[in-house]
Parts: C-alpha cells; structure tokens; sequence
C-alpha cells in the first residue's frame, strides 16, 4: 500500500504517511495468522493473551477465600484483611504465598473487600451559626485587619477589610496603624453611605474587642450596640467563620498590593479606592440581591459614656471540662458538652447569657444548653 499524495505535501511528510501505512498493514497481518484480511473481526482485539502470565492460579484464589472465611468468622481479633491472610498462610507453613498486593487484588477481583467510603456531608449554608442569616433575611459584615505589609523604606501598611456575607458589599482602608478609633470612624462611615446589617463579625483582636480586662468592652462594641447592630466574635483558632473575609485578604495581597509598587499611603490610597468602585460594579447583582439594611439614623450621636444596651454573640469552643472563655472570665456551659461550639448570646437588656449547642453536622438544631445571669460591672471600661 503507497501513502496517498496530497498537494502541496513535503517529502518528509510523504515518507512519513508511507512509513506509518506500512506499520498498520504489517500490525494487521500479524494478527490475521494467516487468515484473509476482510474475514478477520479487529474490533477492540487485544495482541495479547486471553489470560494474564502473572494471574494468580485457581488453587491460591480458593486458599485465599478460605483463609480470609475463616478468620473473619473464628479470629479472636477478627483481623481478616490481605496482610492477616498472608501472616496466616506464613504460620501455618504454605508453599505458595502470594504477597499482600497480590491477595488485596485477589480479594477485590472476588468482591471481598470490607472498604467503606468515607462519608461526606454536605457543608452548611453561609451563616448557618446566627438565626435568620443562612435564611438571607438578615446580612452580616465582616471585618478583619491585614498586618505585616511594608513600603519600600520600612514603613508598614495595615489594611481593615470588610466584605458582607450576601451581598459581598467591599470595604478596605490602608493607613499607618489600625487602632479602634478610626476602625470606629470607618465603620461609621461605610454604614451611613450603605446602611446598617442585622449582624456585623470580628475576629478577637483588642481593636475589635477592647482592652483584655474583666467585663471590659471596647469602642468599636459600642459603636455597633448603639446601632443595634449585634457584633458576632468567631472562635479562636478556629477556620470557616471568617472564611469569607479571609479570602479576601489574600486576594487583597494577591491582585492588589503584589502587583504594584508603591511609594506612600496616598498612592495606596488612591489607587485602592478604584479597586474598591471596580469590586463593587463587578458585584452589582450580588449587592442589589442582598438582604436589606436598614437606614443609617440621622440623629444618632456617638456617646461611648452611655451604658451599653444590647446583644453580643460570641463563638466559642468548650474545653475539656465543658468551660468557654469569654470577657475575660469563664463560664461552665455543660459537662456533657466538652470540645463543641457554642454560640454565646450575651443579652445586656435581661441581664442574661444564654448558651446554645453548634454541629456544623446539624446545623438546624441549635438546642439551648444553659441560660444563667449576667450583668456588666456598673463602671464598664472603654479601651
């Protein structure tokens, strides 16, 4: 068989075609045996033998079945996988002892196999921690701080991020130092210009949650308690609560602050304020399907000597005693809870904390462990 010519194909190409026709026809005579070509059935026709050279004999496939029979049913430690049939087959002195691999493949090819597949659970929805968010009848803010960022010089950078849950509504301002006074000012900021969530997050960081003292809460508390928006602590050292910011921050660092050189805080400034109006616009469907926030009050006034009315969620783990730790004091929620999440609803109103059970596993039943009282000292601190 010659290669068929086609125009404007070069010598090599038509060797080439030649050489690889040759092949086929020779490959194709080989597996006649002699017969004629257009009586021999090729379809899916493998060169090789029907059987396997290294498949394991019929005499060690039935030994191996009985062993694995037999010490699944009279074993004291009930062990009757591929390697305590091979240990069985050494002890009791057999001459052909295939290796483990070989009796797992044996085991699997007969159907033996005990595997169970691991079960996996369909995540929770976003905010499945807090009533009425994972329903998306309530939004939820959350705000985290990056550090460690440095302008060529030596200067550092800090960032306050914040990103809603729903809606993915951004926020991100860079300056010198984040401290809890101008986290209160950009909070204010950005919900008079958006308005107010039902829930607003924080990681446990002394800017958000105020001087480590008994009782003590700071001023970014009290900013969200005299707006009635619920602030939400996540638990430490734990991931999937602050997921979503978290993200963010790394995409911050990432498509942001890694791809440009810059010189001051204005620059970061400026050019930040563009990443930010670009986030928003390519979210637009996103924030105007959100859950509603409600209006910033027009006669509200900042007062951080008022005392503090409302409620204060914190997410925590329990210890090995069944105790959580939070405003610096512990608590004991139930000794039959150890090692779980809690959500802690602190209600400065009934004078009151009440404990409620978390399982990411169940998370629609979010049973009440404990309710005790509680109440602020009559002089609580301001960081």
């Amino acid at each position: 068989m010659v290669a068929a010519y086609r125009a404007g194909s070069s010598l090599r190409e038509v060797a080439k075609d030649f050489h690889e026709t040759k092949s086929t026809v020779q490959r194709w005579v080989t597996l006649a045996k002699g017969k004629r070509l257009d009586r021999v059935d090729f379809h899916d026709k493998k060169s090789g033998p029907k059987k396997p050279r290294n498949k394991s004999s019929t005499k060690i496939e039935k030994r191996v079945l009985k062993l694995r029979k037999h010490l699944k049913e009279k074993s004291i430690l009930g062990l009757h996988g591929a390697e305590a049939i091979r240990d069985e087959m050494l002890r009791r002195g057999d001459r052909d002892i295939p290796t483990s691999r070989t009796i797992g493949n044996i085991l699997k090819r007969n159907g033996m196999l005990d595997r169970r597949t691991r079960l996996r659970r369909p995540a929770p929805p976003p905010g499945w921690y807090l009533p009425g968010v994972q329903q998306r009848k309530h939004e939820l803010d959350s705000f985290d701080i990056i550090e460690g960022l440095y302008l060529h010089g030596g200067q550092e950078v800090q960032f306050l991020n914040g990103i809603s849950l729903h809606g993915c509504l951004l926020h991100s301002m860079a300056t010198a130092t984040i401290t809890a006074e101008n986290t209160v000012l950009a909070l204010t900021e950005h919900w008079k210009k958006f308005g107010l969530p039902k829930y607003v997050q924080f990681d446990n960081d002394m800017v958000f949650q105020g001087p480590r003292k008994p009782n003590a809460i700071g001023k970014v508390i009290r900013l969200c308690l005299s707006l009635k928006v619920i602030p939400v602590f996540a638990t430490p050292y734990e991931q999937g609560f602050q997921g979503k910011i978290e993200r963010f921050n790394r995409e911050v660092q990432e498509k942001f602050w890694r791809r440009k050189q810059f010189k001051n805080i204005k620059g970061i400034e400026k050019r930040l304020a563009e990443y930010v109006q670009a986030h928003r616009l390519a979210h637009q469907a996103e924030i105007i399907t959100a859950p509603g926030r409600r209006p910033f009050p027009k006669r509200w006034k900042r007062d951080d000597t008022k005392p503090p009315r409302g409620k204060i969620i914190y997410l925590r783990r329990t210890d090995g005693s069944g105790r959580v730790r939070f405003l610096e004091r512990e608590f004991l929620v139930s000794e039959h809870w150890i090692n779980r999440l809690v959500r802690v609803e602190v209600d400065l109103d009934k004078g009151c904390v009440s404990f409620f059970a978390l399982r990411r596993a169940e998370w629609k039943t979010q049973r009440l462990l404990k309710t005790m009282k509680f109440a602020l000292t009559k002089k609580t601190t301001c960081d």
